[in-house]
């Protein structure tokens, strides 16, 4: 087949080729894709411009995360300006290291045609979406990778000493800059130490020394794990501010979740071609006598082949336990996120993926290896579904940046009211302020009442996030609800049905009315919503109003203090009882 033989002869030029469409796919996504509440954290923090300030937001527990992201996206910003693909561009380059980390990976041990599919296949999955996001998540993803390739190469005995010396150092400072993007790149040390004590352990029953390389290697991952000491602040701030009322609390749930929605659905046709390579394997090796009177003849045969090509998917026992501990990324994730930090969310796993495709790749290669189109029909397969999914992602996201100005569209009032427009719900309240028209955005205002954010919706992260920066990074108005009733007339609200405000306003007797207009917004929803539910429309008022009205009502009135962070509900605020001493 020409396309087996083009990329068997020019391997890099088919990997830059593929580089090409993936540059395309993501500058493509990343237009059509508005920045969502993650993102403008990020950005907000970038644009205080210094490593010292940036590093003073980070310590009162603006973002529970290491500087590295907002660095990275500080400098992308000065120099290509504020638009989605340059704010995106850090995570994009991040991704696509990841891939060539990959795709090196693989090319030292199967065919160019085969490393190239395996690498293909980790982009079918659901971590792709996190190529183009503004965050942490696809630098960390890519150095994942760029680590355990730097690690494999260093320990080949069969390289130059320069070169293993050089990946060495290599190795050493992605383990860094990775602890520098994400805590959670603690995990990617997890595949090196395995993979090494798997290689001393086989080193030492052959009666090599201990010393030399190997202990230059454990010494490189103790180097590199310094960057955690000078985070050791930051770290006990984000514990200590998020974890309480955290969305992403630690549970086996989110380990099931991990899988499901990072592999996505590729996951069960890998998990089927597991358990077939695996009982062609036994088949192979302890069924030789009865394969012959086997039925149907063909799996006999792919037995026999399998015998014959299993140098193929030969990887060195150390890779293959790498390779596997990146497979239950997510099982190590909740083993460490249990000990120390009580969060986890499948994002904080994403390199979970590239074990799947180091195994696919193995199982693919070693049952059918034998076929010589073998590996351009999974190419084209992988291909396929990738454009096919990113095609449907792509319409998802269309269809939520439609959904966002049908809701500026249907504004009561439009531009052309001063009324202010009170926004509780964090996920819009900076996407609309980063979109929205100059005229709207003025009027916005996002009051907060931690108690009752935690009491109905029982998460308050974001909300910790905006307080922080209030006044400073932030310059959206940001105060208690018991300060902005205090001194609201009417105002209008925009929140989802069931929103926390709503209901507290109403626990302490102001009235509130829901607006009778269809947004028909449902789709800001999806991978990283834009709301908490569908949006809708509500009219109230605060003191000012009801006092110059002169209103029957008589409302319990919110105080400022028990809508503080550290502020805690009551048995009248429907809290637990106290407890009788």
């Amino acid at each position: 087949m020409r396309l087996d033989r083009a990329i068997h002869e020019n391997p890099w030029l088919a990997f830059f080729a593929l580089s090409a469409a993936y540059g395309f796919v993501v500058a493509v996504l990343s237009w059509i894709k508005l920045l969502w509440l993650d993102e403008l954290i990020t950005l907000h923090i970038a644009r205080l411009g210094s490593v010292h300030a940036i590093w003073n937001a980070l310590a009162l527990g603006g973002d529970p995360n290491p500087p590295m992201t907002h660095l990275l996206m500080m400098m992308s910003r000065n120099v290509f300006g504020e638009h989605e693909f340059a704010l995106r561009l850090p995570a994009i380059l991040g991704y696509w290291i990841g891939l060539l980390a990959l795709f090196a990976f693989l090319k030292r041990r199967v065919s160019p045609n085969w490393a190239l599919a395996g690498t293909v296949l980790s982009m079918t999955m659901g971590a792709f979406e996190y190529s183009y996001e503004a965050r942490s998540y696809g630098i960390f993803y890519g150095l994942a990778m760029l680590g355990v390739f730097f690690w494999s190469v260093a320990v080949d005995g069969t390289v130059s000493v320069a070169a293993r010396r050089l990946c060495l150092i290599g190795m050493t400072i992605t383990l860094a800059a990775g602890l520098c993007t994400n805590y959670f790149s603690v995990l990617a040390f997890l595949p090196i130490c395995g993979g090494e004590a798997v290689r001393t352990w086989q080193r030492q029953q052959r009666g090599h020394r201990w010393l030399g390389l190997d202990g230059q290697v454990w010494f490189g991952m103790a180097i590199a794990s310094l960057p955690l000491l000078a985070f050791r602040p930051l770290i006990q701030r984000s514990i200590s501010k998020f974890a309480p009322y955290a969305w992403n609390k630690v549970s086996l749930d989110q380990v099931a979740d991990s899988y499901t929605e990072m592999v996505e659905i590729v996951l069960f046709p890998l998990l089927a071609l597991f358990v077939f390579a695996g009982v062609v394997m036994v088949l192979g090796k302890f069924c030789r006598k009865c394969r012959s009177r086997m039925r149907p003849l063909w799996l006999g045969r792919l037995a026999d082949a399998q015998t014959q090509t299993a140098r193929w998917s030969i990887f060195p026992r150390h890779e293959s336990t790498a390779a596997f501990l990146l497979m239950i990324y997510p099982i190590l994730g909740y083993c460490i996120a249990s000990i120390r930090g009580g969060m986890l969310s499948p994002r904080f796993v994403i390199p979970v993926c590239f074990g799947f495709a180091i195994v696919g790749v193995a199982a693919c290669v070693r049952t059918f290896g034998h076929i010589r189109e073998a590996a351009v029909i999974l190419l084209l397969c992988c291909s396929a579904w990738f454009a096919a999914r990113e095609s449907v992602v792509g319409y998802q996201y269309m269809e939520q940046k439609q959904a966002f100005y049908k809701v500026i569209r249907a504004m009561p009032g439009g531009a052309y009211t001063t009324e202010p427009l009170v926004i509780p719900d964090p996920l819009m309240a900076l996407t609309f302020q980063h979109y929205a028209p100059e005229a709207m955005v003025r009027r916005i205002v996002f009051p907060l009442d931690f108690p009752a954010v935690r009491l109905y919706r029982r998460e308050d992260s974001a909300e910790e996030n905006l307080w922080v920066g209030k006044g400073s990074w932030y310059n959206l108005p940001i105060l208690t609800l018991a300060d902005f009733q205090r001194s609201a007339g009417q105002y209008l609200i925009l929140a989802s049905d069931g929103n926390w405000m709503v209901q507290d306003l109403m626990r302490h007797r102001y009235p509130v009315e829901r607006l009778a207009i269809n947004t028909r917004a449902g789709a800001l929803g999806g991978f990283t919503p834009l709301m908490h539910g569908t949006p809708v429309f509500f009219s109230s008022v605060g003191d000012r109003f009801l006092h110059e009205a002169k209103y029957q009502i008589v409302p319990i009135p919110f105080k400022s203090a028990k809508n503080l962070p550290e502020a805690k509900l009551g048995p009248e605020d429907g809290g637990p009882p106290l407890e009788k001493k």
